[in-house]
């Protein structure tokens, strides 16, 4: 199995030790089956007790492995599984896109990518199980050993059209269920206004809708699923009884004693069995290869650069415009960035902080502290106090101050433990935006990038913030707006055309 990168560093470790595990088992396994023949030999030539011990002890055997590799599996998993938790802060560190994958689905990634040296385990076991064949023709000739990789052969090209499958259903799975939890968010949203309208039932049905076209989706994929598995379970069993015909004949004919025919049975069966494990679980282990890929961060844009150049754009080319864009942004710098509305100029914020790919050219952004302030900067859940200093013990009366400054002055902003609604709901726009702003100045950042959310403030609450911003001289300022500047006085201007 191919790892990404950015896979935890003992990933590798794991899957080796994976291989090696599944490759002593499967020789094992082939060994005790072998075994099995020779005590079921002994007890057919009424030596029972020397067969009896020896099965017993086979199975003893079996057990312990059976046990071990559980025990295995689960520790190596769980290790993974914490490896992983604590490296999803990265997928956080950027705004999700439309139709991505929804945050939520990452724990059941993290499930599904730390089970993969299990998987390679199984993998590695079923590659090594092949071995017996070599035994099948020693012990019954060239019949049973055409027998069973014929069949062996012929399974592969149905597992490929399966895995094919599969995929292509995964892919259309996750697209339809993003779609109806973005869907679902947006009319949970917009209820009052469609309740309003009597159009409650538009959303209702249309949710509907998607979630019967996921049901349908879950549905073909566990089909494809069990398709899988009977493939290995018809062609297991006609391989096995196939060969046990042929050894029989070979049993009634004397040319073959009973310990290589039974030798010759149950090496197929044991051969079988690992091929027919590592069958079922084929679309666990490309369920946990889309996870790795899920799991890895996105590559930020922008480099880190530790020097007094807190934003860097050197012959930048955007994913929204094909512009080329040349900028550098030091502390005190104010910087506007000019250009119609939908012309790429939030796309460009984004890539200059890292939240984008680049499609040509370098971004390179400070280490220190950034603000970010948009119309859809979100609020949290929680105390107005919890929402400005995000568990920083701040004094009250900085932030009342900051407040105040900001023209948030009134009974709501007066008490800093009244609880607000998820996502602010209750305040205005220009309120909402200015605590954003606010919970920025107070984490005392190098730089503050304002995206277009002038347009959103009355004209006391425009005057307030300029004055805020230039009573903060060493503060940078980077401000995206529809045309001209209205909350800094640019040093610097960029115009973005279409």
């Amino acid at each position: 199995m191919a790892l990404a990168s950015s896979e935890p560093p003992t990933s590798a470790a794991y899957l080796l030790s994976a291989r090696v595990l599944g490759s002593l088992a499967s020789l094992l396994a082939l060994a005790l089956a072998a075994l099995s023949a020779v005590a079921l030999s002994d007890v057919a030539h009424r030596d029972a007790a020397a067969g009896v011990w020896l099965l017993v002890a086979v199975v003893a055997l079996r057990w312990v492995l059976a046990s071990g590799l559980d025990e295995w599996g689960e520790a190596t998993t769980a290790r993974l599984r914490s490896r992983w938790r604590h490296s999803l802060v990265q997928h956080l560190a950027s705004p999700r896109r439309e139709g991505e994958r929804g945050r939520g689905d990452l724990a059941l990634a993290i499930d599904q990518a730390s089970q993969s040296p299990s998987l390679e385990r199984l993998r590695a076991s079923a590659a090594t199980s092949l071995l017996g064949v070599f035994v099948i023709f020693w012990a019954a000739g060239w019949l049973p050993l055409v027998i069973t990789v014929t069949l062996l052969a012929m399974a592969a090209p149905l597992y490929q059209r399966a895995g094919r499958r599969s995929e292509a259903m995964a892919t259309q799975y996750q697209e339809r269920r993003a779609l109806l939890e973005a869907r679902q968010l947006e009319v949970l949203q917009h209820a009052p206004e469609l309740r309003a309208l009597g159009a409650v039932s538009y959303g209702a049905n249309e949710i509907g809708a998607i979630s019967e076209s996921e049901h349908s989706l879950a549905l073909r994929a566990i089909r494809v699923a069990l398709e899988s598995s009977l493939v290995t379970e018809f062609l297991s069993g006609v391989s096995i009884g196939l060969v046990a015909m042929v050894v029989g004949f070979g049993l009634l004919g004397g040319r073959l004693n009973l310990v290589r025919a039974l030798v010759a049975v149950l090496v197929t069966s044991e051969l079988f069995a690992q091929v027919r494990r590592y069958g079922v679980e084929f679309h666990r282990r490309d369920d946990a290869q889309q996870a790795l890929v899920a799991l890895v961060p996105a590559k930020t844009s922008s480099t880190l650069r530790p020097s007094d150049e807190l934003i860097g754009a050197r012959a930048l080319v955007t994913e929204a415009n094909r512009g080329v864009v040349n900028l550098i942004v030091r502390p005190g710098d104010r910087v506007v960035i000019t250009g119609p509305s939908g012309v790429g100029k939030t796309t460009l914020l984004h890539t200059l902080l890292g939240w984008r790919s680049i499609a040509n050219g370098e971004a390179t952004r400070t280490n220190e502290s950034i603000g970010y302030v948009s119309v859809e900067s979100a609020l949290l859940s929680g105390s107005l106090r919890d929402n400005l200093t995000l568990g920083v013990g701040l004094n009250d009366d900085d932030v009342a101050n900051c407040l105040q400054s900001l023209g948030l002055t009134g009974e709501r902003f007066v008490d800093l433990d009244v609880e607000l609604l998820s996502e602010g709901r209750g305040l205005s726009s220009g309120e909402r935006v200015r605590l954003v702003l606010a919970r920025a100045l107070l984490s005392t950042p190098s730089l503050v990038v304002l995206d277009d959310v002038a347009g959103v403030l009355d004209a006391d609450a425009r005057a307030s913030v300029r004055r805020t911003l230039l009573e903060l001289p060493g503060l940078a300022v980077l401000e995206a707006t529809v045309d001209t500047p209205l909350l800094i006085d640019a040093t610097q201007r960029i115009e973005i055309r279409p």
